[in-house]
C-alpha cells in the first residue's frame, strides 16, 4: 500500500512479459535487444495530493502505478531501456497557490515549485502525477508531470490508454527526442503513437549511456549473484527485482524471477 513516505516497491509482470509487450502496442517490435543490450534505470512516482487545490490531487492508485509501468516498460524495450520502480511516495504538493496559470494551460513554468522538497533525489528519473493541467505532460530536467485525465487521439497500432503513452513519451525528451509529426510515432504529439525508430533508439540508447545511475542488466545481474552467494540475500533481492520485470524471454530473467521472489 502506498503511504505518506518513500516504499521501496517491486512491480510483478505476467510470465509472458514479452507477449504483454506486444499485445499493448499491437503488434510485434521491430527492434529485439538481448538480455545482455538493456540498461536498467530507476523511476520514483509521486503521486501528488492538494488540501488547497483539487486540480491537483490525483486519484491514481498503486495498481494504477503497476500497469502503466509496465506499459511504459513495453514501448521502451523497443530500444533496450527499463525502467524499475525505486519508490512511490503520495504526498502534499508544494506551492499549490502557483498552480491557477498551469491548470489553465497558461504557463507551465511553475510547475516544478509543486515537487515536494522531501522526495527530491538525484539519480533517478522523477514522475509526477496530477489531476488537472493544460497539456496531456511536460518535460522538466527535474521531474516529468503527467496529468492523469489525459486524452488523445487514437491511431493505428497504438497504445491502448494514455497514462503510459503520455509518460513514455515525456521519458522520450528526456533521452533528448524530439517531437515529429508522424502520428504512428511515440514522440507525435497528441497520439497514441508508441513506436520509436532506428535514429531515435540509437539516440536514446547513447543519452541513457551518459547517466552513470543507469546500469547494464549483465553488471546488474553480477551484483546480485555476487550478493546471493555471499548471502546477503536482502540486498540481492533487491537488484534481482530490478531485472525480473524485463519484458523478454530470457534464462537470466527466469533465474532473476525466481530470486526476487524469495
Amino acid at each position: 500500500m502506498l503511504r505518506d513516505r518513500l516504499v521501496p516497491a517491486i512491480v510483478a509482470v505476467a510470465a509472458g512479459g514479452l507477449i504483454f509487450a506486444q499485445s499493448t502496442l499491437g503488434q510485434v517490435p521491430g527492434n529485439a535487444f538481448a538480455f545482455g543490450d538493456y540498461l536498467v534505470m530507476p523511476v520514483r512516482v509521486h503521486l501528488l495530493s492538494a488540501k488547497q487545490c483539487d486540480a491537483i490531487q490525483t486519484t491514481l492508485l498503486e495498481t494504477d502505478i503497476t500497469r502503466i509501468l509496465a506499459k511504459v516498460n513495453g514501448v521502451w524495450a523497443q530500444a533496450g531501456l527499463h525502467f524499475y520502480l525505486e519508490s512511490a511516495v503520495r504526498e502534499e504538493a508544494s506551492h499549490q497557490e502557483s498552480y491557477k496559470l498551469a491548470a489553465r494551460g497558461e504557463d507551465h513554468s511553475q510547475l516544478p515549485e509543486l515537487r515536494p522538497p522531501g522526495s527530491k533525489a538525484t539519480n533517478m528519473f522523477h514522475i509526477y502525477y496530477l489531476k488537472e493541467m493544460g497539456v496531456n505532460g511536460i518535460f522538466f530536467p527535474d521531474g516529468i508531470f503527467v496529468k492523469d485525465t489525459a486524452s488523445l487521439r487514437t491511431v493505428a497500432g497504438g497504445l491502448d490508454e494514455p497514462l503510459p503513452r503520455v509518460t513514455s513519451h515525456e521519458l522520450g525528451h528526456a533521452f533528448g527526442l524530439s517531437l515529429r509529426q508522424d502520428t504512428t510515432n511515440l514522440m507525435a504529439s497528441g497520439t497514441t503513437g508508441a513506436w520509436l525508430n532506428e535514429e531515435e533508439i540509437k539516440q536514446a540508447r547513447e543519452s541513457a549511456r551518459k547517466w552513470d545511475w543507469i546500469e547494464p542488466a549483465p553488471d546488474l545481474m553480477k551484483k546480485a549473484n555476487t550478493l546471493f552467494r555471499a548471502k546477503k540475500m536482502k540486498e540481492a533481492t533487491e537488484l534481482y527485482s530490478r531485472l525480473a520485470t524485463i519484458q523478454i524471454r530470457d534464462d537470466q530473467v527466469e533465474l532473476a524471477k525466481r530470486r526476487s521472489a524469495h
